[in-house]
């Protein structure tokens, strides 16, 4: 197997470039002193997002008639030389990642939600089965009977919890899962069920179960830190269950995201940190200094079950596959938690 080559000698050159290369996006503030918003993300480097190392080619050595190269025609020519299944017709050809059978609940909000839209395309590229758990059955409980780990993904305490205003609409699309709900997620995660939270989801989680974790970046003003949507590096423990196989260096999105930090004594199970060093990979980070060592991704034991909190979108807008391993390790891990108890 060799190396893919992309030529920018082609109309595409600008659109290729874009999408390879790191972005540097300059600090824009305003009158006040305050980060001028962006139209949308400051940083969106392809390979970086997704875990492929894309180096720039700068010359080729050989002459054009004497390069032994082989255009692509097809994606299944690459999955070929990659030991990879066929794509046939519309089905994804991706192997279940997850190592064991678990039974999967993806939180589904009754108010409008970008995030989990996109976590459930990724499930479905990925062939994970999973299940949609809405408001009514979170305020209905017994989740231990039907659900071995369940996911909130990036989305405000007071939306899962309180949901749609009484009024607005039919009932059962308001009241969010109640504090009914918060009582049989509790007895859920106690019972040995994993609770796994993506970006502003974790605030519910801290604040419900009392965990010994605080956002450091809650309440900044933008003057002081700002990274509307950059990739950034992590600093990963990849003896750690949920990093097994992860490179220790890892790129992950970070957009107006969280960064932990743990009471003394606490225990808290980091499995990555933002890097101490050159945090920025592409885009926009202002206040870097706020971000340096922070904790990125942490597990956290509550009676027989665990919490895992992502400080970040580790499957950002279906494109950060350089992160969904951490998801797949977690959700591998969520049966045996409950088996060992």
């Amino acid at each position: 197997m060799g190396s893919y080559i992309v030529f920018l000698s082609q109309p595409q050159r600008y659109n290729v470039a874009t999408l390879f290369e790191p972005q540097i996006y300059p600090n824009r503030l305003t009158g006040q002193g305050e980060a001028e918003r962006p139209y949308d993300v400051a940083g969106w480097t392809l390979p970086l997002q997704m875990g492929v190392e894309a180096p720039a080619v700068v010359a080729v050595r050989e002459a054009a008639n004497q390069r032994k190269l082989t255009l692509l025609k097809d994606v299944n020519e690459v999955r070929a030389d990659l030991a990879l299944p066929l794509k046939k017709g519309d089905e994804s050809p991706i192997k279940n990642p997850v190592k064991q059978p678990v039974r999967v609940g993806i939180y589904h909000s009754s108010t409008s939600n970008m995030d989990e839209g996109w976590t459930r395309y990724i499930f479905d590229t990925f062939n994970v089965p999973y299940s949609s758990v809405r408001d009514v059955d979170m305020r209905q409980g017994a989740l231990s009977s039907k659900f071995d780990a369940l996911i909130f993904t990036s989305q405000a305490a007071t939306q899962i919890v309180n949901g749609n205003a009484a009024g607005t609409l039919p009932p059962e699309y308001t009241g969010g899962i109640t504090e009914g709900g918060v009582k049989n997620l509790k007895e859920f995660v106690n019972n040995g069920g994993m609770m796994i939270c993506f970006d502003n989801a974790c605030d519910m989680a801290i604040k419900e179960f009392n965990l010994p974790l605080k956002n450091t970046l809650e309440g900044v003003k933008s003057s002081e830190f700002y990274c509307p949507g950059s990739i950034v590096a992590l600093d990963v423990d990849n003896k750690h269950p949920i990093a097994s196989m992860l490179p220790v260096s890892t790129p992950a999105y970070f957009i107006n995201s969280s960064a932990f930090t743990a009471a003394a004594g606490a225990p808290v199970r980091v499995v990555a940190r933002y890097a101490k060093d050159n945090v920025l990979l592409s885009g926009w980070l202002l206040g870097e200094d706020k971000l340096r060592g922070q904790i990125a991704l942490a597990e956290v034991s509550v009676g027989k079950g665990r919490i895992v909190l992502f400080g970040f979108r580790p499957q950002h807008r279906g494109q950060a596959w350089a992160t969904l391993p951490f998801i797949w390790n977690a959700l591998s891990t969520a049966v045996s938690n409950t088996s060992e108890e």
